[in-house]
């Protein structure tokens, strides 16, 4: 079987991160320390070796890509200080920079200008595009949204319309980029007719294949067992571990999601007023409420531990890196003050202003998921499904 290498591939992924694997010489002591590579799902060797020989379809088509969760072990106990756990979370980066089909997450990547320039440029432009439109700021009981012909400080429509637009465009580069990696996946896995993924092949219906697959995959990422399993893990307490700081962040945004999507639903069909102050135990209130403290909670540990660089995992981020979990918290600092804003006795210019921010950094927050870290939780769990299917098909 010809296989297509590419000499200059190292080089490109250098540029994601900071390792040297040229000071690798396979000695394997990354996959033998790691707790979550096992007989069948080897890592980070194998991955090394990939890059080493320049065979960028096989890095990018196994699923061990998506399996480390960066205990760092590995880097910690290098001989040779290659920096194995850094290797791998290049090898993602440009993983979702290759799948996603416009170029930005390439740049964002790799790029400080472009993403200081394209961040200005983005926030320039939603807040231009909101003053424009623009009511008064009232003095007295809170008027935020301009419906129909009554007075607001900003249009319900232009923000609910622009909304709709952002996550369609950010809708469509992760389907683009799911469809480039899954037929990449297929096509490789059909090649190496490796004996985990192809074997000897039985005919399967595909309910019984599917269900052991999604039930595995589903498992994985609600749980955050595998990543509980890291021994580095074990030394912290549970609440200040990486697995529950992720889980936070991923829940809690989540959880803001679907509140957001309730109240919306609401608004058609109980005629609910957009902006207005609910009670504090009205259902959805209460599930931002939690949600909103809970991505806080986490993005507030995450930002800190790498400002701090207590280990190996903090201790190299891209401005990319930053840049999500920054948002992330200003959107839920801006959405908390907002909310307490509601509940006083009149709503201060400082009351508007707040709002403006937080609904042009929730716009950026849509415009970045899918060129960004966060991508992660798109592209991993499709791929370990992928994976995972497969692998039903040859047991």
């Amino acid at each position: 079987m010809s296989i297509a290498v590419d000499p200059t591939f190292l080089h490109k992924l250098e540029r994601f991160g900071a390792f040297d694997v040229n000071a690798c010489f396979n000695c394997g002591n990354c996959t033998a320390v790691c707790p979550l590579s096992t007989g069948n799902d080897s890592f980070p060797r194998k991955m090394i070796r990939y890059a080493q020989l320049g065979d960028r379809e096989r890095l990018l088509a196994y699923k061990e890509l998506w399996l480390c969760y960066y205990c760092g072990e590995c880097s910690d106990t290098c001989p040779r200080q290659a920096e194995p756990g850094e290797f791998m979370a290049s090898a993602r980066r440009y993983a979702i920079a290759s799948y996603e089909p416009t170029g930005i997450s390439y740049m964002l990547y790799t790029s400080k200008l472009f993403t200081t320039v394209f961040m200005i440029v983005l926030s320039a432009f939603f807040a231009l595009l909101l003053l424009m439109s623009r009511g008064p700021m009232l003095e007295g009981a809170p008027h935020l949204f301009a419906i129909d012909e009554t007075i607001g400080f900003l249009p319900f429509e232009l923000i609910h319309d622009t909304g709709l637009i952002l996550f369609g465009v950010a809708g469509l580069a992760a389907v683009g980029g799911v469809a480039r990696m899954v037929s990449r996946l297929r096509r490789t896995m059909a090649r190496t007719k490796s004996e985990e993924i192809a074997g000897n092949e039985k005919k399967v219906g595909l309910f019984t294949r599917l269900t052991p697959a999604v039930k595995n995959v589903v498992a994985e990422l609600t749980a955050q067992k595998r990543y509980r399993d890291c021994e580095e893990e074990a030394k912290k307490p549970w609440y200040r571990g990486r697995w529950f700081i992720h889980m936070s962040i991923m829940w809690g945004f989540i959880g803001l999601g679907v509140a957001t999507g309730i109240d919306y639903l609401l608004m058609i069909v109980a005629d609910k007023a957009p902006g207005q102050p609910d009670p504090l135990w009205w259902p959805t209130r209460l599930l931002g409420t939690l949600a909103g403290l809970l991505m806080m909670y986490g993005t507030s540990f995450a930002l800190v531990e790498r400002w701090r660089k207590p280990d190996k995992y903090a201790s190299h981020s891209l401005l990319s890196d930053w840049l999500f979990l920054l948002l992330l918290w200003i959107a839920g600092l801006t959405g908390f003050v907002l909310e307490v804003a509601l509940y006083l006795p009149a709503m201060s210019t400082w009351g508007y202003i707040v709002f403006l921010a937080h609904v042009v950094v929730s716009m950026e927050v849509i415009v970045l998921l899918p060129f960004t870290k966060f991508a992660h939780s798109i592209y991993r769990p499709v791929a370990l499904l992928v994976h995972e299917f497969s692998r039903s098909r040859a047991t």
